[in-house]
């Protein structure tokens, strides 16, 4: 915290104290003493009291002698002296106190003190003197001796900690400093200045001066209760506004974090003493400005505080640290650089003024940090090489960083064999730049960093500016490359200040290199609890989240966070995408990011490196977008295409012209060059021939030779022999199916083009390759992995990736052969040796495997040394049946998976382990729940677990559950395509096949013991059985005893079983029995082959007493059988004389039936034609009577047009008016059908005329349309008819009854 003012001195004005004389005391910030208006500028004047001639000096009447010291000579006196002088000449206390002033203003603030201290103590000189100057030496010795402690607390007074307060760019770090007498003295000058306030209240209490004394001493102590008492309710209100309590005040005020009152108080001294209230109070008002946010008035009185004194550290500093937070709104390149060195020219003069204050060596330590210091000299590099050779001796350290022209920067590392006199140095990494020489060289002078940090550090006991020390010290570690020093500043300064965000993110990265995770991510949390806005810690902690796979919803929030705070920015979306990388359901999400971040950094004109671009081909790979990942690395090969090493190695004369891959797949890595040899076809030849035109004297003259690519005319040619003709001319064989061009041709060479030569393309060769393994494209692939090898021999993956390529074809000698190379390149490498013990277990040979392991469990690698560990406890889980070790070798197995569980705890490959063994000791339940876990927690990624779980199940006789994990281990291992165990696909999946069959068999046996019709399930599971083992069968690649044996075993019980169902009242038929009988006779022949291979000494792991008893029990099973088939087949005959019977009858009932449906069906037919005939029939009669009533109609309409031709005429005599009315009568007339008809006369005779023409009309009504009453008559008929059959039916069978009873009788 800062100390604002706590080294004041007080000033009295004429009014206020009139008894201490016409005097005005001015206060500087702990650097001045009391002074005198009068004395101010004058020199010192001792007036000689021991001269001989007795005259004393009179200042009224300036006579007598004295001595004068003027202040530029106060540096060269020495304090002993000086006190010596004024002792003798019984100086006045007057003059003591002037003398110590101008100590102070010659920065001699110790001798000021001391002046003082020894006027104190003297008794001659304090009891000459009056109260008045005795009380001012007293608080004067009191304050001078506060501020000494003040400054060994903290380097430059109420600016010590200015730096901590305006947030400027000095950051520490640590030095081992012991910090014990520095703090004992504080203490002891503390002590000093109360005892002086204390003798000062003893001479007199009410003394403003001892009152301002004891309030700057409270204020030091940071007792504020106190310091209010002595600056407010006693100096204020008994002397008024005088500087130093106003200034006390606001220092107050400024502690108390009360800043607007602090700026007020500063405000009223400033005013009220313009001149005596000096820089050091507009210090203090700047910096109160500055906490209000008035930042631009924080600068005016920090350049008003350098005005008044130009040597004003805590100014100087004020404004270098206001002006370098303004640089980021600088956009001129020239103006940036101008106001970046004015800044450091003020850090730099504020140093030379006060060389201890700590707060300006922490601004130098990071100027020099950041600076590169010209080194004198050039020097000379070639491309690849890391040894640099200068013009002159080069006064280099390992660790120093450099840098080489203006773009390459690196460390210097150590190099014994190194013995030209300095003027040659090797470099960290190689030079990836074309060979140069007269190179200027720079480097960064962290000796003079490390120096001023300690020095800071050294300076002060403020902890926020011992933390920047401490930091800045850490960053040098961190430079450098020494992480457990860098760690341990860090961790100090995190100590000192834990709001110091930067050193808490530097502690978090160096426990990332120590992969402590879990304690880097916890820093991380706190680093963001007092700055939420960090992006750097937000992707950092993300990621570190996303690798400890705890929380990955939270690991994504923080990334999120990062990005939405930072939309633009590429790198942010590439730690995104690395972080969804390391989780393969991820994959695409994770290649969407690296797209976006891809497109950043197009939109930003910038380049996308090779290794985003390699990274996006592997994620393409993994997600089987094999197309795109070949895209993704033909980008990258370009791209490092572009780079100053590629560019030197396709200048470099050394290039090679064999052509180390071929294959069309790899034409990434080859070009086709023009020659000037031309060609033509030639026709009468029995191989597709060349012959070349050029003038060619002999054979070496030619660019290629045998076994060459060519191309002719995009026809792609290889060379096979190349013959020398008698005629002098040249002629080339090409393969047999190649199609040669008739016209004369130019050839081109197939050849390299140097990619991989460059060390930078040899990952992204690499990764094609296993592109080419995955696609199933082999060829390729193995030629791209021997073409690494023989170009970059010590690439040890590529040996690696050709012994497993040969193992999984079955080449175990090639495999041998390729890992001998691998160990030859890289003895020590895990991967090689955990390689070379994978193909031990594949082979099982325990030993070797287990001395292979042993080794890489001493080399303490941290994963390879849980692998090795994990796989010794497989090896021991493995031979358990060696004899007399079982409980030895299944203990060593738990121990082994023990410890990879304590050293992590998240290890499902041990806890998987772990189960197993339980599940051997019979602790299925507790095996059972870890599995379960291991499930959980792996998300089936562990396929042993399925295997596990599904013996578990069976050992509880849960079948289905069992089966159930069998077969998703089956269809995980088939979508995979990559066994889990060190044997083949095939090999693997036999035996789960096996486990199946058994699973199957045992389900069986189980049903079989209800023995009653409940087991008849079981024949069905024994075919189930014998099905799985016959596809184990086929999966097998070797015969197999065992599974053979199994099969006859099956084959038996599933005979048993059908053998029995008689017993337990299960239907059966006969070709079940025949087919039980036939796997009895299969499973015979089989059985007594294995008990010849027995008898001839064949090994047959089946012992000899099992078989014996199989074939006994086979041929009792078969005789059994065949008299079980006899009596089915007895069975089956007469069931099928009753079938038959049943048939017939079954027959003869049907054609009845069909019979009886034809009857009916006819008499139906037979009606529907009597109804069809009576229809046509009523047809007819209306069609006559349509055409007699039309008939009638013309007549009448003839007789009418008859009767209007003939006219009136003569009347005749007797009345009659014409002639229809003779033959007029009131009759009606009948109609036609009347006239005809049959019915009775006497009837027709009888009837009136109305009854009659109503009958006529019915009867016309019924010829036309039809009597429908007909039909329904003849069903009354027929009803009757059928009713009275049926009453002579029941009375025949009533006297049928009777005459049965009356015959009883």
């Amino acid at each position: 915290m800062a100390v604002v003012n706590t080294a004041v001195d007080p000033v009295t004005s004429d009014e206020d104290l009139p008894s201490i004389g016409n005097k005005r005391d001015a206060a500087t910030n702990g650097n001045q003493a009391l002074s005198s208006q009068e004395g101010q500028n004058k020199s010192l004047i001792i007036p000689i009291n021991s001269s001989t001639n007795g005259n004393n000096y009179n200042s009224s009447s300036g006579g007598g002698l004295f001595i004068e010291v003027f202040p530029e000579e106060m540096s060269s006196i020495r304090p002993t002296v000086l006190s010596k002088v004024l002792r003798d000449e019984q100086a006045p206390l007057k003059t003591w106190c002037d003398a110590s002033l101008l100590y102070i203003k010659a920065k001699r603030e110790r001798e000021g003190c001391e002046l003082l201290n020894a006027a104190v103590d003297s008794d001659d000189v304090m009891s000459g003197s009056n109260t008045t100057d005795r009380l001012r030496v007293l608080a004067s010795a009191g304050i001078a001796a506060l501020a000494q402690a003040n400054r060994q607390t903290g380097g430059g007074g109420e600016m010590g900690s200015l730096d901590g307060i305006l947030g400027g760019g000095v950051d520490g770090t640590d030095n081992t400093v012991d910090r014990a007498g520095g703090k004992d003295q504080k203490d002891e000058l503390r002590s000093l200045a109360d005892a002086r306030f204390t003798k000062a209240d003893n001479i007199n209490q009410v003394n403003p001066m001892t009152w301002i004394g004891k309030g700057m001493l409270n204020l030091a102590m940071n007792k504020m209760d106190q310091a209010r008492f002595f600056f407010e309710q006693l100096t204020l209100k008994q002397c008024g506004e005088i500087l130093p309590a106003l200034i006390g005040m606001a220092a107050m005020k400024f502690m108390e974090k009360e800043y607007r009152d602090a700026q007020e108080l500063y405000a009223r001294a400033m005013a009220k003493f313009p001149v005596e209230s000096g820089a050091a109070t507009r210090v203090g008002f700047g910096m109160a400005c500055y906490k209000l946010g008035q930042i631009d008035r924080a600068k005016a009185a920090f350049r008003r505080a350098h005005d008044m004194d130009p040597e004003n550290v805590e100014a100087l500093v004020g404004i270098a640290v206001l002006e370098m937070a303004s640089l980021d709104d600088v956009l001129d390149p020239r103006e940036y650089r101008a106001k970046a060195e004015n800044i450091i020219k003020m850090i730099s003069m504020a140093n030379l003024v006060d060389h201890t204050n700590a707060m300006v060596q922490n601004h130098l330590a990071n100027h020099y940090f950041w600076k590169w210091t010209p080194v004198p000299g050039t020097v000379e590099v070639d491309v690849g090489s890391n040894h640099i050779k200068g013009n002159m001796s080069i006064n280099l350290e390992p660790g120093d960083r450099i840098r080489i022209g203006h773009e390459f920067e690196t460390y210097v590392v150590k190099d014994d064999s190194i013995r030209d006199g300095g003027k040659t140095f090797k470099i960290k990494d190689n030079w990836k730049f074309p060979s140069a020489t007269g190179l200027k060289l720079w480097k960064k002078d962290y000796d003079r960093v490390l120096s001023l940090a300690k020095g800071a550090y050294s300076a002060t006991n403020i902890p926020e500016i011992q933390a920047e020390s401490l930091y800045m010290l850490a960053r040098v570690y961190h430079a450098r490359g020494d992480m457990e020093q860098a760690n341990k500043f860090y961790d100090k300064a995190c100590k000192h200040s834990p709001e110091l965000s930067p050193a808490r993110f530097g502690l978090a990265q160096t426990l990332i290199w120590d992969e402590a995770y879990d304690e880097a991510a916890a820093h991380l949390r706190l680093l963001l609890g007092t700055c939420s806005n960090a992006t750097d810690a937000l992707a950092a902690l993300g990621l570190l989240e996303v690798k400890g796979g705890k929380d990955r919803r939270e690991a994504f929030v923080y990334l999120k966070k990062a990005i939405d705070l930072d939309p633009f920015n590429p790198d942010l979306v590439l730690i995104e995408a690395l972080a969804l990388q390391q989780h393969e359901s991820d994959y695409p999400l994770s290649l969407d990011r690296y797209r976006k971040a891809v497109c950043l950094l197009e939109a930003q004109s910038k380049a996308v490196p090779a290794e985003v671009l390699t990274n996006m081909g592997v994620l393409c790979h993994e997600t089987k977008r094999y197309e795109e990942a070949l895209e993704m690395y033909s980008k990258a090969l370009k791209v490092l295409d572009e780079s100053p090493e590629a560019a030197e190695l396709a200048k470099s004369s050394e290039k090679s012209k064999d052509v180390v891959v071929r294959h069309k797949d790899n034409n990434l890595f080859w070009v086709y060059e023009e020659s000037d040899i031309r060609a033509e076809a030639v026709s009468d030849t029995e191989k597709p021939t060349l012959v070349v035109r050029n003038p060619l004297t002999n054979l070496e003259s030619l660019e290629f030779k045998a076994g060459d690519d060519l191309a002719l005319n995009d026809i792609d040619v290889q060379v096979k022999e190349i013959i020398n003709s008698d005629d002098n001319t040249i002629h080339i064989v090409v393969n047999d199916d190649a199609a040669l061009p008739s016209s004369e041709t130019r050839i081109n060479i197939k050849r390299s083009n140097g990619r991989l030569r460059n060390p930078s393309s040899i990952s992204v060769a690499f990764n094609l390759a296993r592109l080419h393994e995955t696609a199933g494209r082999i060829v390729p692939a193995v030629e791209l992995h021997k073409a690494i090898v023989k170009c970059h021999p010590s690439y040890v993956n590529s040996y690696l990736r050709l012994a497993c390529i040969a193992r999984d074809c079955g080449s175990l000698k090639d495999c041998s052969e390729w890992l001998k190379s691998a160990v030859a390149v890289a003895p020590g490498n895990p991967e090689v040796l955990t390689l070379v013990g994978n193909l031990h277990l594949s082979l099982c040979d325990w030993a070797p495997a287990q001395k292979v392991f042993d080794q890489l469990l001493t080399q303490k690698v941290p994963k390879v040394e849980a692998y090795s560990m994990l796989s010794l406890g497989n090896i021991y889980f493995n031979n358990l049946n060696t004899p007399k070790k079982y409980s030895k070798h299944l203990q060593y197995a738990a121990d082994f998976y023990r410890r990879i569980l304590t050293k992590d705890n998240a290890n499902a490959y041990a806890a998987n382990g772990l189960g197993t063994v339980l599940a051997e000791k019979g602790e299925l339940f507790k095996a059972k729940e870890i599995f379960n876990r291991v499930r959980e927690v792996s998300g089936d990624t562990i396929l042993d677990t399925l295997l596990n779980l599904g013996h578990i199940y069976l050992a509880q006789m849960k079948h289905p559950e069992a089966l159930q994990m069998y077969q998703s281990y089956m269809n995980r291992t088939r979508t995979t395509g990559a066994p889990i165990t060190s044997k083949s696909q095939d090999d693997d999946e036999a035996e789960v096949l096996l486990y199946i069959a058994f699973a199957y068999f045992d389900w069986a046996r189980q049903t079989e013991l209800f023995n009653n019709a409940n087991a008849a399930p079981a024949d069905e599971r024994y075919q189930k059985c014998i099905e799985y083992i016959e596809m184990a069968m086929k999966k097998s690649k070797k015969e197999n005893v065992i599974l053979r044996y199994n099969w006859c075993m099956a084959k038996l019980q599933a005979a048993n079983c059908v053998l029995q169902k008689v017993n337990r009242n299960i239907r059966r038929t006969a070709q079940e029995v025949k087919d039980a009988l036939d796997g009895l006779e299969q499973s015979l022949p089989i059985i007594q082959t294995m008990l010849q291979w027995k008898a001839e000494g064949r090994k047959v792991t089946i012992p000899t007493g099992m078989l014996t008893d199989f074939a006994n029990q086979c041929k009792h099973n078969i005789d059994s059988a065949k008299s079980h088939l006899n009596e089915e087949l007895k069975k089956e005959k007469e069931a099928q004389v009753i079938r038959d019977f049943q048939r017939i009858e079954a027959e003869a009932n049907e054609k009845q039936r069909l019979l009886s449906a034809a009857l009916e069906k006819e008499r139906q037919q037979q009606e529907q034609e009597e109804r069809e005939r009576k229809a046509r029939q009523k047809m007819k009669q209306v069609s006559n009577l349509v055409a007699n009533w039309e008939s009638a109609a013309a007549a009448e309409k003839e007789r009418t047009a008859t009767k209007k031709e003939k006219g009136p005429g003569v009347v005749p005599p007797g009345g009659v008016d014409d002639e229809a009315g003779i033959f007029d009568t009131d009759v009606v007339p009948t109609s036609t059908a009347a006239l005809f008809d049959e019915s009775d006369d006497d009837d027709d005779v009888n009837e009136p005329s109305g009854k009659a023409d109503e009958t006529a009309k019915v009867d016309a009504e019924k010829e036309l349309f039809g009597d429908s009453s007909s039909e329904e008559e003849d069903e009354n008929t027929n009803k009757r008819h059928n009713d009275e059959e049926d009453e002579e039916e029941r009375a025949s069978k009533k006297l049928k009854s009777s005459d049965e009873k009356d015959h009883e009788e």
